[in-house]
Protein backbone atom coordinates (compact mmCIF):
# COMPACT_ATOMS: atom_id res chain seq x y z
CA UNK A 1 0.00 0.00 0.00
CA UNK A 2 1.84 3.45 -0.55
CA UNK A 3 1.46 5.38 2.36
CA UNK A 4 1.65 8.74 0.50
CA UNK A 5 -1.52 8.14 -0.86
CA UNK A 6 -3.39 7.07 1.89
CA UNK A 7 -2.03 10.10 4.03
CA UNK A 8 -2.81 12.57 1.11
CA UNK A 9 -6.14 10.64 0.52
CA UNK A 10 -7.31 10.90 4.44
CA UNK A 11 -6.08 14.59 5.35
CA UNK A 12 -6.61 17.92 4.39
CA UNK A 13 -4.52 21.19 5.03
CA UNK A 14 -6.27 23.21 7.55
CA UNK A 15 -3.71 26.10 7.80
CA UNK A 16 -4.17 29.18 5.85
CA UNK A 17 -0.87 30.77 3.84
CA UNK A 18 -0.39 33.13 6.77
CA UNK A 19 -0.26 30.67 9.18
CA UNK A 20 2.14 27.32 7.35
CA UNK A 21 3.98 25.56 9.97
CA UNK A 22 7.44 24.26 9.24
CA UNK A 23 6.85 22.06 6.27
CA UNK A 24 8.39 18.90 6.03
CA UNK A 25 11.15 18.44 2.83
CA UNK A 26 10.05 18.08 -0.56
CA UNK A 27 10.70 13.84 -0.52
CA UNK A 28 8.21 13.13 2.16
CA UNK A 29 6.17 16.80 0.73
CA UNK A 30 3.08 14.25 1.50
CA UNK A 31 3.42 14.55 5.52
CA UNK A 32 2.05 18.47 4.79
CA UNK A 33 -0.81 17.07 3.80
CA UNK A 34 -2.00 15.97 7.49
CA UNK A 35 -3.89 18.37 9.03
CA UNK A 36 -1.21 20.51 11.54
CA UNK A 37 -3.58 21.54 14.03
CA UNK A 38 -3.97 17.94 14.74
CA UNK A 39 -0.84 17.58 16.39
CA UNK A 40 -1.09 13.53 17.17
CA UNK A 41 -2.41 12.57 13.68
CA UNK A 42 0.86 14.70 12.93
CA UNK A 43 3.00 12.69 15.14
CA UNK A 44 1.17 9.34 14.14
CA UNK A 45 1.80 9.68 10.63
CA UNK A 46 5.82 10.59 11.33
CA UNK A 47 6.29 7.72 13.07
CA UNK A 48 4.47 5.32 10.64
CA UNK A 49 6.88 6.55 8.56
CA UNK A 50 9.51 6.29 10.07
CA UNK A 51 8.91 2.83 10.98
CA UNK A 52 8.54 1.87 7.48
CA UNK A 53 11.68 3.32 6.90
CA UNK A 54 13.48 1.48 9.50
CA UNK A 55 12.26 -2.06 8.18
CA UNK A 56 13.73 -0.21 4.54
CA UNK A 57 17.20 0.60 5.85
CA UNK A 58 17.42 -2.77 7.54
CA UNK A 59 16.54 -4.26 4.10
CA UNK A 60 19.03 -1.91 2.50
CA UNK A 61 21.45 -2.98 4.93
CA UNK A 62 20.88 -6.90 4.22
CA UNK A 63 21.59 -6.52 0.57
CA UNK A 64 23.90 -4.42 0.67
CA UNK A 65 26.08 -7.28 2.72
CA UNK A 66 25.42 -10.10 0.58
CA UNK A 67 26.22 -7.67 -2.49
CA UNK A 68 29.99 -7.10 -0.70
CA UNK A 69 30.08 -10.55 -0.01
CA UNK A 70 29.23 -11.34 -4.32
CA UNK A 71 31.58 -10.97 -6.76
CA UNK A 72 31.67 -7.07 -8.37
CA UNK A 73 28.85 -6.48 -5.95
CA UNK A 74 31.12 -3.42 -4.22
CA UNK A 75 29.92 -0.95 -6.26
CA UNK A 76 26.15 -1.51 -5.93
CA UNK A 77 26.62 -2.71 -2.44
CA UNK A 78 27.70 1.40 -2.28
CA UNK A 79 24.54 1.96 -3.53
CA UNK A 80 22.77 0.74 -1.12
CA UNK A 81 24.21 1.39 1.84
CA UNK A 82 23.91 5.45 0.84
CA UNK A 83 20.24 4.27 0.16
CA UNK A 84 20.27 2.80 3.68
CA UNK A 85 22.02 6.19 5.23
CA UNK A 86 19.06 8.65 3.06
CA UNK A 87 16.20 6.42 5.20
CA UNK A 88 17.93 7.80 8.41
CA UNK A 89 18.32 11.28 7.06
CA UNK A 90 14.84 11.77 5.53
CA UNK A 91 13.31 10.27 9.09
CA UNK A 92 15.69 12.32 11.37
CA UNK A 93 14.41 15.80 9.23
CA UNK A 94 10.92 14.58 9.38
CA UNK A 95 11.52 14.53 13.22
CA UNK A 96 13.20 17.89 13.37
CA UNK A 97 10.24 19.42 11.49
CA UNK A 98 7.90 17.42 14.23
CA UNK A 99 9.29 19.08 17.07
CA UNK A 100 9.53 22.75 15.95
CA UNK A 101 6.14 22.32 15.29
CA UNK A 102 5.06 21.20 18.58
CA UNK A 103 8.10 22.00 20.29
CA UNK A 104 6.17 19.54 23.89
CA UNK A 105 4.40 17.11 22.14
CA UNK A 106 5.18 14.37 24.71
CA UNK A 107 5.79 11.40 21.73
CA UNK A 108 7.64 12.95 19.88
CA UNK A 109 10.32 14.14 22.23
CA UNK A 110 10.29 10.00 23.37
CA UNK A 111 10.13 8.85 19.74
CA UNK A 112 13.16 11.31 18.55
CA UNK A 113 15.06 10.22 21.82
CA UNK A 114 14.59 6.60 20.57
CA UNK A 115 15.89 7.45 16.98
CA UNK A 116 19.00 9.26 18.08
CA UNK A 117 20.06 6.49 20.72
CA UNK A 118 19.33 3.42 18.23
CA UNK A 119 20.74 4.72 15.02
CA UNK A 120 23.11 8.20 15.92
CA UNK A 121 24.80 6.37 18.95
CA UNK A 122 23.98 8.98 21.13
CA UNK A 123 22.30 8.44 24.33
CA UNK A 124 23.29 11.56 26.30
CA UNK A 125 20.80 13.45 24.31
CA UNK A 126 18.45 10.59 24.08
CA UNK A 127 18.04 10.62 27.84
CA UNK A 128 17.59 14.39 27.77
CA UNK A 129 14.36 13.75 25.03
CA UNK A 130 12.94 11.38 27.26
CA UNK A 131 13.68 13.36 30.75
CA UNK A 132 11.90 16.23 28.28
CA UNK A 133 9.34 14.22 27.29
CA UNK A 134 8.10 13.20 31.02
CA UNK A 135 8.23 16.64 31.85
CA UNK A 136 5.85 17.30 29.54
CA UNK A 137 3.69 14.36 30.13
CA UNK A 138 4.73 12.25 33.14
CA UNK A 139 2.46 9.30 32.50
CA UNK A 140 4.11 8.64 29.21
CA UNK A 141 4.73 5.13 30.13
CA UNK A 142 6.76 4.39 27.36
CA UNK A 143 9.54 7.24 28.08
CA UNK A 144 9.74 6.10 31.61
CA UNK A 145 10.83 2.12 30.11
CA UNK A 146 13.39 3.90 27.73
CA UNK A 147 14.93 5.71 30.75
CA UNK A 148 14.57 2.35 32.81
CA UNK A 149 16.59 0.26 29.90
CA UNK A 150 19.29 3.51 29.63
CA UNK A 151 19.92 3.19 33.78
CA UNK A 152 19.90 -0.29 34.01
CA UNK A 153 22.51 -0.91 31.14
CA UNK A 154 24.95 1.97 32.64
CA UNK A 155 24.77 0.27 36.03
CA UNK A 156 22.22 2.80 37.76
CA UNK A 157 19.88 -0.18 38.96
CA UNK A 158 18.08 2.44 41.28
CA UNK A 159 16.77 4.54 38.65
CA UNK A 160 15.95 1.85 36.57
CA UNK A 161 13.99 -0.22 38.77
CA UNK A 162 12.39 3.17 39.89
CA UNK A 163 11.50 4.04 35.87
CA UNK A 164 10.21 0.25 35.38
CA UNK A 165 7.77 0.12 37.98
CA UNK A 166 6.51 3.24 36.95
CA UNK A 167 6.29 2.63 33.24
CA UNK A 168 3.73 -1.03 34.57
CA UNK A 169 1.93 1.15 36.44
CA UNK A 170 0.85 3.82 34.20
CA UNK A 171 0.81 0.68 31.81
CA UNK A 172 -0.19 -2.61 33.42
CA UNK A 173 -1.56 -4.50 30.42
CA UNK A 174 1.68 -3.74 28.56
CA UNK A 175 3.77 -7.35 28.55
CA UNK A 176 6.72 -5.69 27.21
CA UNK A 177 7.67 -3.55 30.55
CA UNK A 178 7.13 -6.44 32.39
CA UNK A 179 9.40 -8.24 30.39
CA UNK A 180 12.24 -6.13 30.61
CA UNK A 181 12.10 -5.59 34.30
CA UNK A 182 12.41 -9.66 34.48
CA UNK A 183 15.50 -9.47 32.53
CA UNK A 184 16.82 -7.09 35.28
CA UNK A 185 16.13 -8.91 37.86
CA UNK A 186 17.52 -12.18 36.36
CA UNK A 187 20.66 -11.07 34.73
CA UNK A 188 21.40 -8.45 37.08
CA UNK A 189 20.36 -10.30 40.65
CA UNK A 190 22.90 -9.46 43.08
CA UNK A 191 23.05 -5.94 42.26
CA UNK A 192 19.11 -5.62 42.43
CA UNK A 193 19.64 -7.61 45.35
CA UNK A 194 21.75 -5.57 46.72
CA UNK A 195 20.04 -2.40 45.67
CA UNK A 196 16.57 -4.14 47.05
CA UNK A 197 17.74 -5.26 50.23
CA UNK A 198 16.53 -8.73 48.91
CA UNK A 199 17.72 -12.34 49.35
CA UNK A 200 18.29 -13.42 45.89
CA UNK A 201 15.80 -16.14 45.88
CA UNK A 202 13.18 -13.44 46.20
CA UNK A 203 15.04 -12.06 43.21
CA UNK A 204 14.13 -14.77 41.20
CA UNK A 205 10.69 -15.51 42.59
CA UNK A 206 9.62 -11.91 41.78
CA UNK A 207 11.60 -12.11 38.31
CA UNK A 208 9.96 -15.27 37.42
CA UNK A 209 6.27 -13.47 38.55
CA UNK A 210 6.82 -10.59 36.09
CA UNK A 211 8.02 -13.38 33.48
CA UNK A 212 5.51 -15.08 34.04
CA UNK A 213 2.94 -12.28 33.54
CA UNK A 214 4.11 -10.78 30.55
CA UNK A 215 3.88 -13.92 28.89
CA UNK A 216 0.15 -14.60 30.11
CA UNK A 217 -0.46 -10.74 28.67
CA UNK A 218 0.20 -11.98 24.89
CA UNK A 219 -0.12 -15.54 24.53
CA UNK A 220 0.76 -15.85 21.39
CA UNK A 221 4.06 -13.93 21.60
CA UNK A 222 6.46 -17.11 20.98
CA UNK A 223 9.65 -14.98 22.48
CA UNK A 224 7.71 -14.00 25.48
CA UNK A 225 6.54 -17.30 25.90
CA UNK A 226 9.76 -19.04 25.74
CA UNK A 227 11.92 -16.77 27.87
CA UNK A 228 9.69 -17.77 30.58
CA UNK A 229 9.83 -21.36 30.35
CA UNK A 230 13.61 -21.01 29.79
CA UNK A 231 13.52 -18.80 32.98
CA UNK A 232 12.88 -22.26 34.88
CA UNK A 233 16.36 -23.21 34.49
CA UNK A 234 17.87 -20.21 36.01
CA UNK A 235 16.61 -21.33 39.32
CA UNK A 236 19.94 -22.88 40.31
CA UNK A 237 21.22 -20.41 40.38
CA UNK A 238 19.45 -19.41 43.22
CA UNK A 239 19.33 -22.95 44.74
CA UNK A 240 15.85 -23.27 44.28
CA UNK A 241 14.11 -26.21 42.56
CA UNK A 242 11.66 -25.11 40.71
CA UNK A 243 8.15 -27.11 39.57
CA UNK A 244 9.56 -28.65 36.59
CA UNK A 245 6.18 -29.65 35.36
CA UNK A 246 5.43 -26.21 35.59
CA UNK A 247 8.36 -25.88 33.57
CA UNK A 248 6.50 -28.32 30.79
CA UNK A 249 3.56 -26.55 30.76
CA UNK A 250 5.25 -23.81 30.37
CA UNK A 251 7.07 -25.15 26.93
CA UNK A 252 3.75 -26.46 26.09
CA UNK A 253 2.24 -23.04 25.81
CA UNK A 254 5.46 -21.96 23.91
CA UNK A 255 4.94 -24.41 21.42
CA UNK A 256 0.82 -23.34 20.67
CA UNK A 257 3.05 -19.98 19.58
CA UNK A 258 5.82 -21.54 17.52
CA UNK A 259 6.09 -19.84 13.63
CA UNK A 260 8.38 -22.39 12.14
CA UNK A 261 9.56 -26.35 12.43
CA UNK A 262 12.68 -25.27 14.62
CA UNK A 263 10.48 -23.70 17.40
CA UNK A 264 8.40 -26.55 17.68
CA UNK A 265 11.41 -28.53 17.57
CA UNK A 266 13.00 -26.37 20.67
CA UNK A 267 9.66 -26.62 22.80
CA UNK A 268 9.38 -30.54 22.57
CA UNK A 269 12.92 -30.61 22.98
CA UNK A 270 13.28 -29.10 25.92
CA UNK A 271 9.56 -29.73 27.39
CA UNK A 272 11.46 -33.61 27.72
CA UNK A 273 14.16 -31.87 29.36
CA UNK A 274 11.88 -30.69 32.04
CA UNK A 275 10.52 -33.94 32.37
CA UNK A 276 13.91 -35.54 32.97
CA UNK A 277 14.44 -33.20 36.03
CA UNK A 278 10.64 -33.92 37.40
CA UNK A 279 11.47 -37.05 36.83
CA UNK A 280 9.37 -38.50 34.56
CA UNK A 281 10.94 -40.59 31.73
CA UNK A 282 7.65 -41.36 29.74
CA UNK A 283 6.76 -38.37 29.60
CA UNK A 284 10.58 -36.95 28.40
CA UNK A 285 10.30 -40.09 26.04
CA UNK A 286 7.25 -38.94 24.01
CA UNK A 287 8.25 -35.42 23.91
CA UNK A 288 11.83 -36.66 22.34
CA UNK A 289 10.01 -38.89 19.83
CA UNK A 290 8.50 -35.98 18.13
CA UNK A 291 11.22 -33.53 18.32
CA UNK A 292 12.94 -36.01 16.30
CA UNK A 293 9.80 -36.31 13.81
CA UNK A 294 10.75 -32.64 13.03
CA UNK A 295 14.25 -32.85 13.01
CA UNK A 296 15.34 -36.79 12.88
CA UNK A 297 19.34 -35.83 12.72
CA UNK A 298 19.53 -34.08 15.98
CA UNK A 299 22.03 -35.28 18.05
CA UNK A 300 20.76 -33.87 21.02
CA UNK A 301 17.47 -35.47 21.07
CA UNK A 302 18.88 -38.78 19.89
CA UNK A 303 21.18 -38.59 22.59
CA UNK A 304 19.18 -37.45 25.93
CA UNK A 305 16.59 -40.42 23.96
CA UNK A 306 19.09 -43.02 24.48
CA UNK A 307 19.77 -42.51 27.96
CA UNK A 308 15.75 -42.46 28.77
CA UNK A 309 15.47 -45.53 27.68
CA UNK A 310 18.55 -47.39 29.09
CA UNK A 311 17.63 -45.71 32.24
CA UNK A 312 20.98 -43.74 32.80
CA UNK A 313 19.64 -40.23 32.22
CA UNK A 314 20.28 -37.65 34.96
CA UNK A 315 19.68 -34.09 35.28
CA UNK A 316 23.14 -33.17 34.10
CA UNK A 317 21.80 -34.47 31.04
CA UNK A 318 19.16 -32.20 30.54
CA UNK A 319 20.72 -28.97 30.45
Amino acid sequence: MNIALVLCAAFAPVFAAADVPPAFPAEIDFLNQVPAADADKVVDAVRQYALLQFSLFEWDQEIAKQLAESPGGREEARARQGSARERLARVERAYKVVLDRYPKNARALNYYGEFVSDYRGDEINAVRYWNEAIANDPKLALAHNNLAIYYSHTGRIAFGIDHYNKAIELEPQNPDFKYNLAQLYLTMSPDVAKELKWEDAKVYREGMKLSKAAAELKPTDYKLLEDYATNFYAAQRFEITPDWADAATAWQRARIAARNNEQLFFTWLNEARAWVRKPNNAKAEACLLEALKIIPSSKAAQGLLEKVRSGTVGSADAE
